[in-house]
């Protein structure tokens, strides 16, 4: 029997969509988590990518972040073996002139009709 999981959801706006028992959304809100907190955020959680220290170091490349990302899903992410996925980075200049990191992962995963679909969970990260 495999194992089940539930979270409550982060973005709930409504009662009947606060908790979340399908994988692809559990795993995209780790996901979510994995790159938006920052060591000692929340719950204990000593170890974080903590993305922002990168966007003003010009000596660190897109691929040692992608690296790191993708080192912190499979170490701390419950459902990372659960799909397959991919993480893509790159540096942008936003409108204002700054240096952002644009950060997109897509799961190839089944949606509810059983057929195979890529979804994707994108951020962008700044000053």
């Amino acid at each position: 029997m495999a194992e089940s999981f539930i979270d409550l959801n982060l973005h709930g706006d409504s009662k009947e969509n606060n908790i979340l028992i399908d994988s692809l959304e559990l795993f995209f809100q780790e996901i979510e988590l994995s790159v938006k907190l920052a060591p000692n955020d929340i719950w204990g959680i000593y170890e974080a990518i903590n993305l922002q220290r990168y966007v003003f170091n010009k000596f660190v490349s897109i691929t040692q972040i992608k690296n790191e990302i993708n080192t912190y899903i499979k170490r701390n992410c419950q459902h990372a073996n659960d799909f397959n996925y991919n993480v893509t980075a790159e540096t942008i200049k936003g409108d204002n002139g700054k240096d952002l990191i644009y950060i997109v992962v897509s799961v190839l995963a089944q949606d509810h009709n059983g057929v195979d679909q890529n979804f994707l969970q994108k951020f962008l990260l700044g000053s």
